[in-house]
């Protein structure tokens, strides 16, 4: 398999408002190669009854991947709704859903 996209992760850090509340103050993002690939059908379907429409997908090393719930790819921000184990168990599938109307959607590594 040829891991050939280049993929953004986002590391996103929290901190703390004036009044003790969790917000995100900063991200740092992380280049890794992927091969990006169609959703499936029933994967699709299975989405879309959770009112969640999956727009891509990511196969990755699994090594690579730390549990991040946002990347970009080609300068467009994606949430990962779902990761997925094949058979192979060295790589991880990332299902995403792009994110629309997001501050700093433009971000680049």
């Amino acid at each position: 398999m040829e891991y050939t996209e280049i993929i953004y992760l986002i590391n996103k850090v929290e901190g703390k408002d004036e009044i003790g509340n969790t917000i995100p103050s900063s991200f740092t993002l992380t280049k890794r190669y992927a091969k990006k690939q169609s959703i499936r059908t029933n994967e699709f379907y299975s989405a879309v009854e959770s009112g969640i429409t999956p727009s891509i997908e990511f196969v990755m090393k699994r090594l690579d991947y730390e549990g991040q719930k946002e990347l970009n790819y080609k300068d467009k921000r994606y949430s990962v709704i779902r990761t997925i184990d094949p058979k192979n168990k060295f790589d991880i599938v990332l299902v995403c859903t792009r994110k629309i109307g997001v501050n700093g959607d433009n971000i680049s590594g």
